[in-house]
């Protein structure tokens, strides 16, 4: 049978599907325009054979109109664009349209394109009701339950739209209930195990030297037993090998293995005749007895252990190593069977003065195996004189991680790293790197239990325990209580309340005690509709489940179909806009009371959720992905080529996107400043590796630059240089996109099909300008490159990784290396030119404009969850206008939104 609640779900599918419903064609709103001068272009090679005396492939150009007012002929002109860009049109044996004419077609077709597709899906302005996405749908479980939840087996919300607010692409299906059924039992046990233990209090000490020097000094006489074995064994076989019988296989031995490890001989031993077993000697066979006690093994880690045994202060403490998990490359504890809760890890820590700044810091994390989960990097300024207390804040969820670790930062990336770190100190000592980092103690503490969280507060009478026998009204003024926080001060309607008594006490009836009763209960309240989907009709009893709205706040339908919203769905739309998460109680009070409907409490209230710690659930995803972050984590960068830029580094520099925003919008300085601007917010960290003097710590600050410093807005950051590259290599096509994309608001079309790969000249010693010089051969390519290339050379300073450097190179085993100094000058496609990376930052910054512009629309589609079109220009001139009387202050941006009538409506 199916369950009312999935019954409901189906149902706001449907209304969500039926907001979206197409409108009758606007053909002269969204008509997008191909510039008549092609005319004649596709006249003088085109007509002739798809024109009205012929139709080759059935296909006429001559009666396509250069107005793109409808899916058909959009589909048509694709056709055409396809054609071209493949080179399959003309046929070789026909006239070809010349380069340069053809580049400048193919270049505004393009762009026509992407405006008729984006005009095409115009929804009128109307925003689909949507369900929470993941991260909005764990806040919300956090700030109503009090607990913190894995969402991340939820699916994908990303829309090609590039946000995962757009209300097009969150929808339900059955598998999505079911998982929402599960984390709704989940949340629920793990809040109800919140406040049966929310008095109790537990600290642990975990002394880094206990049992380490056994552990260290079993290990080595381990080794050293293993290295008599093998040169016991060794010899033997050397033995035999020399026999007469054995003459001719050792010489075919000896001749196959020139040029390899030594060692390898011995791998087969079974081909010389009276050769004995490594088995015999203690080891599994021929590998594991290289491996535990070869030259090498035996060079690279017996001496670095012994050095670590000797040092002396490994009896109050313990030094990190590096390379060698036998010693102690980090240090782990555990608390097992512990509850859920806060708590707070504190690590006493000092660093060597003997070792480079650099290698000052820790990674803290947890996790059971490799790779952990890494939740932090710290700097470490104690010293063993006076160590330092770092403390680290941490959630431990009922079915998370109970084990922490504490290592050297930059040292266990991936499996490389350390042998990559330990070389460079045998190159300099003959035995490993000097120990950095000293471990004295760690500390875990449980932290006194937060006043209850709104949802457990109205439950407070009924969570009992298992034995608790409940009165049926008590508990269905609890779970209306319990509803209207959970539905965002939305009252159940009756129906929904009696079926969810019902619910409980059919359970009861079942044999389930009263837990288990209750929390499937309201498990199905987390897992209706009303509770998951944000934007719903109002103005009626919902009789099959949903809630019942109040006529004082309930939704004013406008003319010509738009829906004012409500002021309790405004307090929901500006709260999840603004904190991705529910609004908390004084905003609910502004809805419930309809004092949120003037504009100057709603202003008021977007200054005071801005000011609000909780803004990072605005300003973090939005981000992230407006900018496209996620570039970020496409590939591994290469650590031999780049050992500075290491997970710490990388999560620094991300942060530094964060932290810079942050800045502009808590100070409400000009968006220009993310454009080009005279200082920097880095951390010390940070600082070191873009070499900034005189900075410490591990909190974000405003750092003042040098006249010439090349940092100091998005193009001065190592995050936005390293998306555009590969990991290994700078790429001035990605670059050069992602400016006109995100800076200029000027983005190049889609790459067409069949474009030749540049791969397919990694063979050739080419600069990388040759390189691409060579790509923009074929017209389909230089229609593109010739607008996106010079910046991205522009930019070919920073390396892959964002550092400054004069000079590239490039290098293909088994062909050589070239190397060549950077040649930035350049200039934009019709525009003016650039002598350097300075001169093209100034002329971006230059053009504030459309940088402004294109902030705005993603803003818009960001809060409004749909797609922005032809009749939205009217709020994105406002809010340009607005802004750019402010200098473009950051905040008017948001409040001119908040304010119109597109944010305020449905």
């Amino acid at each position: 049978m199916i369950h009312p609640c999935f019954r409901i779900l189906k149902i706001a599918s449907f209304l969500a599907a039926g907001a979206l419903i197409a409108l009758p064609s606007r053909a002269q709103e969204l008509a997008a325009v191909i510039p008549a001068k092609h005319q004649a272009l596709l006249k003088e090679h085109c007509i002739s054979c798809h024109g009205a005396e012929k139709q080759k492939g059935k296909f006429r150009v001559d009666e396509l109109p250069f107005t793109i007012a409808d899916n058909l002929n959009a589909e048509r002109w694709q056709k055409v664009l396809n054609a071209l860009n493949s080179g399959e049109m003309p046929p070789e044996e026909e006239k070809q349209l010349p380069g340069g004419a053809k580049a400048d077609f193919l270049d505004d077709l393009s762009k026509v394109m992407v405006e008729a597709r984006r005009n095409l899906g115009d929804t009128q302005g109307v925003i689909a009701m949507r369900r929470l996405n993941r991260r909005e749908y764990g806040n919300t479980l956090r700030d109503l339950l009090g607990v913190t939840m894995d969402v991340r087996e939820l699916p994908n919300d990303k829309n090609s739209s590039g946000f995962d607010t757009a209300g097009s692409s969150l929808f339900m299906s059955g598998d999505q209930f079911e998982q929402y059924l599960e984390l709704g039992r989940e949340s629920v046990n793990e809040a109800f195990e919140r406040n049966d233990r929310g008095a109790l209090v537990k600290k642990e000490r975990f002394e880094a030297e206990k049992g380490l020097l056994e552990r260290v000094s079993k290990s080595l006489k381990k080794r050293i037993e293993s290295r008599v074995a093998y040169n016991k064994w060794t010899r033997a076989v050397d033995k035999a090998a020399a026999l007469p019988e054995n003459k001719t296989a050792t010489a075919d031995l000896r001749k196959a293995g020139q040029g390899k490890s030594a060692h390898l001989f011995y791998h087969s031993w079974a081909e010389i005749s009276g050769a004995p077993s490594p088995v015999d000697y203690g080891f599994i066979d021929a590998q594991d007895a290289s491996f535990a006690a070869a030259d090498g093994t035996w060079n690279r880690n017996v001496p670095y252990q012994s050095w670590f045994l000797s040092q002396a202060e490994n009896q109050t403490g313990a030094w990190l190593t590096v390379g060698d998990n036998q010693v102690n490359s980090y240090f782990n504890f555990n608390v097992h069977g512990w509850p859920a809760g806060d708590y707070v890890v504190r690590v006493r820590a000092a660093a060597s003065e003997k070792v480079l700044p650099e290698r000052r810091f820790i990674e803290f994390g947890m996790g059971g195996g490799n790779p952990f989960s890494h939740e932090s990097t710290r700097m470490v300024t104690g010293t063993l004189a006076e160590p330092q207390i770092i403390e680290f804040p941490v959630t431990l969820t009922a079915k998370g991680q109970r084990t922490f670790f504490v290592r050297e930062r930059g040292t266990h990336d991936d499996d490389n790293q350390p042998n990559l770190k330990q070389n460079v100190g045998i190159q300099e000592n003959g035995v490993g790197l000097d120990f950095a980092i000293w471990i004295d103690w760690a500390e875990v503490e449980r932290l006194p239990a937060k006043l209850p969280a709104p949802g457990m507060r109205a439950l407070a009478a009924v969570v009992g325990d298992v034995r608790s026998n409940i009165p049926p009204g008590e508990l269905h003024k609890t779970l209306e209580d319990f509803c209207l926080e959970a539905f965002r001060g939305q009252k159940a309607s009756p129906g929904f309340l009696k079926r969810l008594v019902e619910v409980y006490a059919d359970r009861r009836g079942h044999g389930e005690n009263h837990r288990v009763a209750l929390t499937e209960t309201l498990a199905l309240v987390l897992s209706s509709p009303r509770f998951l989907y944000l934007v719903e009709p109002s103005g009626a009893v919902a009789n099959d489940g949903g809630s019942v709205s109040d006529p004082r706040t309930a939704s004013k339908r406008q003319s010509g179909g738009a829906c004012n919203l409500s002021a309790l769905e405004l307090a929901s739309r500006l709260s999840y806009f603004l904190w991705s998460a529910p609004p908390d109680e004084a905003l609910r009070e502004l809805g419930a009371s309809g004092a949120l409907l003037k504009p100057e409490i709603l202003s008021a209230q977007t200054t005071r959720l801005l000011d609000d710690p909780r803004s990072t659930g605005f300003l973090r995803p939005f981000l992230h992905q407006w900018l496209r972050m996620d570039r970020l984590d496409f590939f591994r960068f290469n650590n031999v080529l780049y050992p500075d830029f290491d997970m710490s580094t990388k999560e620094a520099a991300r942060m530094e996107v964060y932290e810079t925003f942050a800045y502009v919008l808590r100070e409400n300085r000009s968006l220009r400043e993310l454009l080009k601007s005279d200082y920097a917010v880095v951390n010390g960290l940070l600082a070191q590796y873009y070499k900034l003097v005189g900075v410490s710590g591990d909190q974000f600050q405003v750092v003042k630059l040098a006249v010439d410093s090349p940092r100091g807005g998005l193009l001065g950051m190592a995050a936005i240089h390293g998306m555009g590259s590969n990991g290994e290599h700078s790429s001035p096509i990605e670059r050069g996109a992602w400016v006109l994309r995100k800076l200029l608001n000027d983005p190049p079309p889609p790459a067409p099909a069949n474009v030749p790969q540049l791969s397919r000249l990694e063979g050739k010693l080419l600069t990388t300008r040759e390189r691409l010089l060579a790509h923009q051969e074929q017209p389909q390519c230089a229609s593109c490159h010739r607008k996106i290339d010079p910046i991205g050379f522009g930019l070919e300073n920073f390396d892959a990784v964002g550092q400054w450097r004069d000079e590239d190179s490039y290098e293909r085993s088994g062909v050589g290396r070239k190397k060549w100094p950077v040649e930035p000058a350049g200039a934009f496609h019709k525009g003016p030119a650039f002598g350097s990376y300075f001169e093209l930052r100034d002329l971006i910054h230059a053009r504030a404009d459309g940088f402004s512009r294109g902030f705005s629309l993603a803003l818009m589609q960001y809060a409004l969850g749909r797609s922005i079109a032809f009749r939205d220009e009217t709020l994105v001139g406002k809010m340009l206008s607005e802004a750019k009387s402010q200098d473009f202050a950051l905040r008017s941006f948001i409040h001119t939104l908040v304010l119109s009538e597109e944010f305020r409506s449905k």
